[in-house]
């Protein structure tokens, strides 16, 4: 599992809050936190889960292969946009097939 602890970061950064402060909702020392954002320790999926819980996420979001952009504003857009469209009941199979059939129409 690759990527999570930029993740992670993100999303506490977004809740503003504090390594120290996630540390102690987890009850663990904020280097632990740190060892964890910097993937330099093993993180259990339990683990995980809390931390999830704790940043107001889905533990699939820190942990798919779907890239974020953390120094630029580009991938909160696309954060807020798909939350958007998951709140309007819009599934990622429906965007797939609506990019397949706009490249369709943009090849022509």
């Amino acid at each position: 599992m690759r990527g999570h602890g930029k993740k992670i970061k993100y999303y506490r950064q977004k809740q503003q809050m504090s390594q120290e402060e996630l540390g102690k909702r987890l009850n663990v020392s904020n280097t632990y936190i740190s060892k964890i954002e910097n993937e330099k320790t093993p993180i259990s999926l339990e683990t995980l889960g809390k931390i999830a819980e704790i940043l107001d996420v889905n533990p699939k979001d820190l942990i798919d292969n779907t890239k974020i952009e953390v120094n630029g504003d580009s991938g909160t857009r696309w954060i807020i946009l798909g939350k958007k469209m998951e709140e309007r009941g819009i599934t990622p199979e429906q965007i797939e097939e609506w990019a397949r059939i706009a490249k369709f129409y943009d090849d022509k």
